[in-house]
């Protein structure tokens, strides 16, 4: 193959992914349940709901901040030079190729395209690192909000032995992600792992400071959308107690992300474990779908857009 017909090859291929993400993205949002009620809750909307319509709109700039600056924290190992405005446009196009694959899986193929060629394995398995990272926070605070629900349901365990077990499993968690690479690395001598994939599971060593600091971030990450999740069932008129809020919030996103899905599909998928959870506290299953669809349009439609412009620009 010549060099023009591979160019032209590597341009339709992008430009194949980028359509293939923004409609299968639109079909998601096009299809949600009740979206034709939605602008009926945008139309003559008092100064209390606009100003947290205005706080849901300025987390998500935060929230791929901190994810940003976490990936480029990363990356920084093996290429020193980089900047944020690079990293940014890897993390945005790492979305779009993302929307396709099964459980983000290819996100890691949009940031590398970021990066010099000789440095993309490496960058793979920081990015799955970092991506480990927010696994780590989705499941210590998922587990605790199943036991708090569990909790207010039968009350069968008393509170605090609950939070203790949360504790232990949240300490195991972080143990576990501390030694990652090492267990990798212990992976990567296996004679039939090193045989076969020895050039894609590169031997990496990632500093405990680093480490710390990626599991931070992806703590105050998770946070943020989970404060947004908040506010936007605010915005549709939900009011129950936060604590309930929260503790069926984190089990939603849990349930989320341990079913195996293709990114675009994951909307259906958190509505249906939003009403589950969040529907034990209150009967507005409409009001907790349409929230579900804002945070979608916000968090992921937004980014999917912004990230197929980077994609489709980038010549590698």
């Amino acid at each position: 193959m010549d060099a023009k017909t591979a160019s032209r090859l590597k341009i339709a291929i992008k430009v194949a992914i980028v359509v293939l993400a923004y409609a299968y993205a639109g079909y998601r949002i096009a299809t949600a349940p009740d979206i034709d009620l939605l602008p009926t809750y945008f139309s003559e909307m008092e100064l209390s709901r606009c100003l947290v319509l205005a706080a849901i709109l300025l987390l998500m700039p935060l929230n791929w901040t901190i994810e940003t600056f976490k990936w480029q924290l990363l990356v920084r190992s093996i290429e020193q030079e980089i900047g944020f405005g690079k990293c940014i446009k890897a993390v945005m196009s790492g979305v779009t190729v993302g929307t396709i694959t099964p459980n983000r899986a290819g996100e890691f193929a949009g940031r590398i395209l970021f990066v010099q060629k000789e440095n993309r394995a490496k960058a793979s398995y920081l990015t799955i690192f970092g991506d480990t990272a927010q696994f780590c926070a989705t499941v210590i605070f998922g587990i605790a909000g199943l036991l708090m629900i569990g909790n207010q349901i039968s009350e069968a365990i008393p509170y605090n032995t609950l939070m203790i077990i949360s504790a232990i499993c949240g300490v195991a968690i972080i143990a576990i992600f501390i030694k990652f690479d090492s267990i990798v690395n212990a992976l990567g001598k296996i004679k039939f792992v090193k045989k076969r994939f020895e050039k894609y599971v590169p031997q990496c060593e990632i500093g405990i400071k680093s480490k710390l600091i990626t599991l931070v971030l992806s703590l105050a990450r998770y946070a943020v959308f989970c404060l947004q999740f908040y506010l936007s069932l605010r915005f549709f008129g939900i009011d129950i107690p936060a604590q309930s809020a929260f503790a069926a919030i984190f089990a939603t996103y849990i349930c989320t992300y341990l079913i195996p899905s293709i990114a675009a599909a994951e909307l259906g998928i958190r509505v249906s474990f939003a009403i589950l959870f969040i529907g034990i506290f209150t009967t507005q299953e409409t009001a907790i779908a349409l929230a579900s669809l804002l945070l979608y349009l916000v968090n992921v439609g937004i980014p999917i857009a912004i990230g197929g412009i980077f994609l489709l620009k980038e010549k590698k």
